[in-house]
């Protein structure tokens, strides 16, 4: 819609034929010389502005760091706190890993929050908003001793510390590069490594224990063997073509209940399938569905083989054929016992629900070490639970000379299926999802060792009835999300949220070393916390039992001195940043929290568990949900396949300038809301990044035009404006728009958002308000009323323009705002206000141009030249007729507001009662046009029509005079 901005292209001379509603006309036009028709271009008011159409490259640079500074983004948080005393928008930062260079990920989550936060500054409303770091955890311990083999908690978390505190700088400053609104300082900002951080986080443990929430146990967890240490669900990768070595393995029947006693002189096995055989080591039960139907089946050697009947024919293909002799129903299997495959113990065949028919032979070898369900069932029957495996995953010395030492998931694995190979009936690999540690990339397994855990069973029916009163956006992804949240809820009976590392918060209990059991008290937390107050939080590893916690305090828990030691776990780092809603929030609870798709199962599920046991209510009451960078394929990015895209180069450019050019905060910011709402995929390319880069082009185009226009040429006269139905059209369509872009932003549909700027500016404002108004603008006696009114519209355009761009594109508004006229005080733009009135909102200005906008649409859709040169003859409908007639005079039928909207010389109206519709028909002028405006046919002997004969004449009055 260039061309309509700036002036439709001119035909100088040839016939015109024109066919609207079946009528031709033919016309003759004048050819003009190019020397008359600069002649007067001093007189004309044409747009004056130093703001440029585009910066690029260096330049670029230059100017989006002269913004930041200039324009005071690093006070605009505090000066909102000060300054706006609207409804508080309360934004909970989950915080960023303090681990590795900030990344597309980093750029869609910050400004995403960021435009969030500036929208409702912009409506008026204070924000809080405290920017966080997760400066715990493994991988910032793994990097710090990558390079020093080092086992000193003392000196790990010093390099920990000093690693993590380098990371949090570089992340700081790409954040603020981006625009992200926050006070940056220490102050304003929440590191769970800091002291009070870490006090409150101990105060929320404690109190947890004592509501029996947080509990201790020997129970299976996965555990990360790379890693050395147990980790959550939500640390888990899933390899989906992982190949486990699967074996059918046969288990001697030592005796059958009563019922069955006719084989009691039968050799007889238990089949079983399993995945993990080197489990089989810690077996201490087989376990059977009790409605299920097997059969003991006769093989080739003439033994009985007990096999769920559904599955014989998938077992038959694999160790050979089975000749059934007797169906039983599980429950008579009750009572059954087996020889454990190395050491000859007795063990019973037990009843489970886990068991299916849809996979393995229809009975499960149990071991409670290494299984959630196997540990059930030990629960259930009273069983011990028996480990043999250590923190490096091998063997102990109680698993038997032979396997002590071995790797249980390699070498241990074939090791069992050697030992027992008798009873091996078949191996072959597997491949299925298999569980991986998210940090190393190494399988893990399943290990019961002594941990912590919160007790979801305790909350869960509370954390999923509150699920319900939290909103979730995109709305249109309200069912998925809401069942991505209740996936980690419905089935977990527990949290385990201790670890075996040394960078992190201490789980503060003593132990017993004779029995074994753990203690700790409210008296031992105050104590702790008032020691980390004097000596820090590296206080727990530097000093002894009776110089942190006081002899008075250990001996109130009954026990000597002597016997307990200080644990050396550490908490989970989930529960580091799942309880920062009981530090940063004002009363606990935010109005949002805006993260990435893979925090339902991390820092939203975290978080909620923790505020429902603590303060029996959600931390949010909504979630904004966006999805992660993949590259123009589609696939994740990786710095082995070569396809990551840095925010870093989209600011300043890469080594390449052709491949990666310099494309500034706006382009980032502008691709961020364009794209990062509305999928899980959030293309990056070098075409998306140009088509961003055009967009914001033509923004500069219009805000470009509407400055130059606001050019002080009446400056110092006050004029009183006369406003018509076009100018009361284009605030009633402002109105709308606002309203449209207020929506967007509560509803955070930013995609929306930037669509409805470019539509609003490329058809409302340009290529109809500004195109139609041209006239009044530059040819109009500089204190006209009619042309200041159509200044005001346009400055309201501006300023309405501004104030919907400002959340995604602040630089962009802040730079236009350096160059407006008015702007006297340069004072930032953020630091004003404004309302749009309810008086633009009029319903009626729309019924009264309806006729006249059919009619420029038929224009347009037919005519292809300068319209300004044409005459029309308008027959109208009597409906038609009462609207036009409002905007048409026939004495001044080539100065009327209908003139101006069909962009005609002169219209002749007339109506029709006989007609169906509306028709118009158009001519050429025969008369030259005005030199000066190019618009009317009463031109006088010099060549200008009326109106500027007389600007004209007065121009050179005033020369004369000065």
């Amino acid at each position: 819609m260039q061309r309509l901005l700036f002036g439709q292209k001119r035909t100088l001379f040839g016939e015109v034929k024109i066919q609207i509603n079946g009528n031709s006309i033919h016309g003759t036009r004048t050819k003009t010389t190019a020397k008359k028709r600069h002649k007067y271009s001093d007189t004309v008011l044409l747009p004056r502005t130093q703001f440029p159409a585009q910066i690029n490259g260096k330049k670029r640079i230059e100017k989006d760091k002269y913004l930041t500074t200039a324009t005071g983004f690093s006070e605009l948080y505090e000066w909102q706190r000060t300054h706006l005393s609207g409804p508080e928008f309360i934004l909970h930062d989950g915080p960023p890993y303090a681990n590795g260079v900030p990344h597309m990920g980093h750029a869609i989550n910050k400004i995403l929050k960021d435009i969030t936060l500036r929208s409702n500054v912009v409506q008026g409303n204070r924000v809080h908003y405290i920017p966080g770091w997760d400066c715990h955890g493994l991988p910032i311990e793994m990097k710090a001793i990558q390079d020093v083999n080092m086992n000193d908690p003392l000196m790990i978390r010093q390099q920990a510390q000093e690693y993590a505190k380098k990371a949090i700088a570089r992340q700081k400053q790409a954040f603020q590069s981006w625009g992200v609104m926050a006070n940056w300082n220490e102050s304003g900002c929440y590191f769970t490594n800091e002291s009070s951080y870490i006090k409150n986080q101990l105060c929320q443990f404690i109190k947890l224990y004592e509501k029996g929430i947080i509990f201790q146990n020997f129970m299976p967890v996965y555990w990360s063997p790379s890693s050395r240490t147990a980790l959550a669900e939500s640390e888990l990768d899933y390899n989906e073509q992982h190949q486990s070595k699967s074996a059918i393995v046969r288990l001697r029947i030592d005796k059958f209940p009563e019922k069955l006693n006719s084989l009691k002189n039968r050799i007889a096995y238990a089949l079983t399938w399993t995945t993990t055989p080197w489990t089989l080591v810690a077996n201490q039960a087989v376990c059977f569905a009790m409605d299920a139907m097997y059969c003991l089946a006769e093989d080739s050697e003439g033994n009985l083989n007990i096999v769920g009947e559904e599955l014989l024919q998938n077992v038959e293909a694999k160790i050979g054929p089975l000749k059934p002799i007797i169906r039983v129903k599980g429950k008579e299997l009750e009572g059954t016992t087996y020889f454990h495959p190395f050491t000859e113990k007795r063990l019973p065949f037990l009843p489970a629900r886990h068991v299916t028919m849809n996979l393995g032979t229809g009975l499960v070898h149990t071991a409670p070490a290494h299984g959630r369900e196997d540990f059930l069932v030990a629960l259930e029957n009273n069983m011990s639970v028996v480990s043999f495996v250590d923190v490096e995953g091998r063997y102990i010395e109680a698993a038997g000379p032979e396997f002590h030492g071995l790797k249980v998931l390699t070498e241990g694995t074939d090791k069992v299926l050697h030992h027992m190979a008798k009873d091996v009936l078949h191996v072959e690999m597997f491949t299925h999802s298999y569980p991986y540690d998210w940090r190393t990339k190494q399988p893990v397994l399943i290990r019961a060792s002594n941990q912590w855990f919160i007790n979801i069973n305790s909350v869960r029916d509370n954390v999923i009835d509150s699920i319900a009163d939290i909103k979730i956006y995109p709305e249109c992804n309200r069912n998925s999300f809401t069942n991505a949240l209740l996936a980690g809820i419905k089935d977990r009976p527990y949290w385990c949220i201790s670890r075996q590392r040394s960078w992190g918060v201490p789980i503060p209990v003593l132990f017993n070393k004779v029995t074994g059991k753990s203690l700790t008290s409210r008296a031992l937390i105050e104590r702790l916390c008032h020691a980390i107050d004097e000596y820090g939080p590296d206080c727990w590893w530097k000093y002894s039992k009776d110089e942190l916690i006081g002899l008075n305090v250990i001996q109130e828990m009954n026990v000597p001195i002597d016997d307990v030691e200080k644990g050396k776990d550490i908490m989970d780092i989930w529960f580091d940043s799942g309880i920062s809603w009981s530090a940063v929030l004002p009363e606990g609870k935010a109005n949002l929290c805006l993260e990435g798709y893979d925090q339902f199962n991390g820092w939203f599920q975290s978080s909620l568990i923790t505020s429902i046991a603590l303060q029996n209510c959600p931390p949010y009451r909504g979630l904004f949900v966006h999805g992660f960078a993949v590259d123009e394929n589609g696939l994740k990015m990786s710095k082995s396949v070569g396809n990551v895209i840095d925010p870093e180069e989209i600011l300043l450019g890469g080594s390449n300038l052709e491949k990666s050019p310099v494309y500034g905060v706006d382009v980032l910011r502008w691709w961020v809301a364009s794209h990062g709402t509305q999928h899980m995929k959030i293309p990056v390319s070098k075409v998306l990044l140009d088509g961003c880069k055009q967009s914001i082009h033509k923004l500069r185009l219009i805000l470009r035009f509407l400055l130059g226009c606001l050019y002080p040429h009446h400056q110092g006269v006050h004029c009183e404006p006369h406003y018509r139905i076009i100018d009361k059209y284009m605030l009633y369509a402002l109105y709308h728009y606002n309203e449209q872009m207020l929506e967007h932003y509560n509803n955070y549909e930013y995609h929306h958002a930037s669509k409805t700027i470019m539509n609003f500016v490329a058809n409302d404002v340009s290529a109809l308000y500004c195109f139609l108004i041209k006239d009044r603008v530059y040819c109009d006696e500089a204190t006209s009323p009619s042309r200041i009114a159509a200044l005001s519209v346009l400055r309201e355009t501006l300023t309405v323009l501004l104030r919907t761009i400002a959340p995604i594109v602040p630089h962009l508004a802040e730079e236009v705002w350096s160059y407006h006229p008015e702007n006297h005080a340069s004072i930032p733009f953020h630091h004003t206000s404004y309302r749009v009135p309810e008086s633009w909102n009029d319903p009626k200005i729309v019924e009264r141009l309806n006729a006249a906008f059919c009619i420029r649409n038929k224009l347009l859709n037919t005519v292809s030249t300068n319209t300004w040169e044409l005459s029309g003859t308008i027959e109208a409908t009597t409906a038609d007729f009462v609207w036009l007639s409002l905007l048409h005079d026939e004495k001044q039928r080539s100065t009327s507001e209908l003139c101006e909207i069909l962009q005609l010389s002169s219209i002749k109206l007339i109506e029709n009662p006989d007609v169906t519709e509306t028709q118009i028909q158009v001519e050429s002028n025969q008369k030259v046009l005005c030199d000066r405006c190019r618009r009317y046919p009463e031109v006088g002997e010099d060549g200008l029509c009326l109106r500027c004969a007389g600007i004209v004449a007065k121009d050179k009055s005033a020369s004369a005079v000065m």
